[in-house]
Order: structure tokens, then sequence, then C-alpha cells
């Protein structure tokens, strides 16, 4: 599909207008917000953008929103799992799966244009203020993620996206930090 779906890119010129999102940032939450799952179970932003793209910029950014929107379904189902059982083997060892898919997918976005390297973003904030258990592994994650963030945030110019990944660093910092200090990490 994704090769009919470039191929498809390659011949058309025109530019369509799409439905994207931008990066937005909460000052009375001190957090960004991108996208939520909605409850028809479909990716909802937080800041509806109408952006001008040819068609191989709006393959990409489909398939990215796909991609993203695979990724937030399975944080929220491991997480479901580890809040019912925070010591289940198997569930730890999905959010090391997921830290993994979520590294891959920022390889893939990397040179990208910034509206699809927004789909990068990604609040723990919920997970770290509520009782949602994890989406990911906190062992070891500033090491890991370090590149993910540095292909998001190259050549940002919108403030509430500076502001956004701000915060989100400090959240993925006192996440693996709160685990390392807890004993949850070797």
């Amino acid at each position: 599909m994704f090769d009919t779906l470039e191929k498809i890119a390659e011949h058309d010129v025109g530019k369509e207008i799409y439905l994207t999102g931008q990066i937005v940032y909460d000052p009375q939450a001190g957090e960004g917000r991108h996208i939520i799952l909605g409850k028809d179970d479909k990716i909802e932003y937080y800041r509806i953008k109408y952006e001008s793209l040819d068609a191989k910029e709006g393959t990409d950014f489909f398939c990215a929103e796909r991609i993203r929107f695979d990724l937030e379904r399975k944080f929220q189902a491991t997480s479901a799992k580890l809040k019912t059982n925070p010591l289940d083997l198997k569930a730890r060892q999905e959010s090391e799966k997921n830290l993994e898919s979520y590294l891959r997918f920022s390889n893939g976005v990397k040179g990208k244009s910034q509206i699809i390297r927004n789909f990068l973003f990604f609040s723990l904030a919920k997970y770290l203020k509520g009782d949602q258990g994890l989406p990911i592994s906190p062992c070891g994650l500033t090491q890991k993620i370090a590149e993910s963030i540095s292909i998001a945030t190259t050549g940002l110019t919108d403030a509430d996206s500076k502001l956004s990944w701000a915060s989100q660093i400090q959240f993925l910092t006192a996440y693996e930090l709160g685990f390392t200090l807890a004993g949850y990490c070797r």
C-alpha cells in the first residue's frame, strides 16, 4: 500500500489542503500537547491547523499519522496492563518494545518536514500525574531517546513547540530518575 501511495505522490504535482495539528504549550498545566485519541478511536489535535501539502508530503503525513496512532494505542494498552499489575514481566517487555518502535519511527521521520516530525511529541505528563501505568520503559530513557529529541527539535521556530519540548524533556528525565531511584531500573 505504501509503495502505491509513493507512486501516486510522484506523479501528482498539485497541492491539497490537509487538516494537521500544531504542538501547543499549556501554561496552566506546564506541558505541551499535540494529539489525543478521541472517543471514536481517532486522532484529535489540540490545535487544528490547515496545511497546503503536495502529494508526497500528504502521503508522508498520513503515513506518519497512522504510525503514531498505532504507537499511541500501544502506549495506552501497555500502561493499562501495568496499572493492573506493575510487576507483570510480559507487560514490562511490551513497554521496552514500545520504546523501540518509537525510536524506529523517529529514525523514519528524520529529514521530514516539521509537520511530520511533530508526531514525535509524546506527553508523559498524564502517566506521571495519574495512576495509569507505564507506557514506555523509564530505564535508560534519556540516553535512548536523545537522538529522537534531536530529530524532533532540529530547526524549531515556533515558541509553543520550543516550550513544549523543554517541558517534555523535564518530564522524561524526572520519569527516568524517579524509577531509577526507586530501584525499578537496574
